[in-house]
């Protein structure tokens, strides 16, 4: 299997997956093959706004779910400052407790991926962030690589030959015969299949536009909120270690401290 063929299968499925309805003359419901933390659908909405322009809106749904469910986002001015600071990596605001982004018509595609990556990071890390966990996954990540003298770039971006653009959560750059590598995390959670696999698009996508050599990494976290390891689907490592990226979970991080330091 190519990265193209690949990349033709997932698309195909995706577009049976994906959804979109008409619910009034200037508002389209769109239903995502994702669920959220709590298991729940996602749906998001595209409102044509009187400029010709496009907004693109979860609703509210993100952010009323993870208070139903006692994380507070309102009552924490830390936490409204993270989740500020987060989501405007993907280019979105939030405006009255929703998450959204108005763009050109042209551009709608884009927009509906940063939304959908922003809503799936911020379940995920809030999910994360309980009153038991004193840090989240990224700052675990961060503190790693300081620890070990890894000269890291949180939060990079490219634009795909599809006009997407790919996140990475980290890259530590190459140099002469090093090459730069890109990294993802993941966090283990109802949809650590899905994601995972919309991961390994990303790098696919990514790796058709990059001239410069690029080892692609995907740490992922194999602690529980108590930080109790915990078993990670064996699916996932052969998903990535079969298409040359290279999995590492966080309780083996050091495993990878030499080659990461070149």
């Amino acid at each position: 299997m190519n990265a193209k063929e690949l990349s033709d299968v997932y698309i195909k499925w995706y577009k049976k997956q994906i959804s979109f309805e008409n619910i009034k003359d200037n508002i389209v419901q769109i239903d995502l093959p994702f669920t959220d933390s709590f298991n729940d659908e996602i749906a998001i909405y595209a409102i044509e706004e009187s400029d010709g322009r496009i907004r693109l809106t979860d609703d509210g749904w993100t952010i009323n779910g993870l208070e139903e469910h006692g994380i507070s986002i309102n009552r924490s001015k830390n936490r409204k400052i993270i989740l500020n600071k987060q989501v405007k990596n993907y280019g979105i605001d939030v405006v009255d407790d929703e998450l959204t982004i108005t763009v050109e018509s042209d551009k709608f595609p884009e927009a509906k991926h940063r939304l959908l990556q922003a809503i799936l990071f911020v379940n995920d890390m809030f999910m994360l962030a309980s009153p038991n966990i004193s840090k989240l996954f990224i700052d675990d990540m961060k503190l790693f690589f300081e620890t070990n003298n890894i000269r890291a770039t949180q939060g990079v971006s490219f634009m795909g030959n599809s006009g997407l653009t790919h996140k990475f959560d980290f890259l530590i750059s190459g140099f002469k015969e090093i090459p730069t590598r890109l990294i993802k995390t993941l966090s283990l959670s109802n949809n650590d299949t899905v994601i995972a696999k919309a991961i390994l698009t990303d790098i696919t996508q990514t790796r058709m536009i990059r001239d410069n050599p690029t080892n692609y990494y995907v740490f992922i976290n194999d602690l529980d909120k108590n930080k109790q390891k915990i078993n990670v689907n064996p699916d996932i490592i052969s998903l990535f270690s079969q298409n040359g990226i290279k999995p590492v979970k966080y309780t083996e991080r050091n495993t990878v401290v030499k080659e990461l330091s070149a």
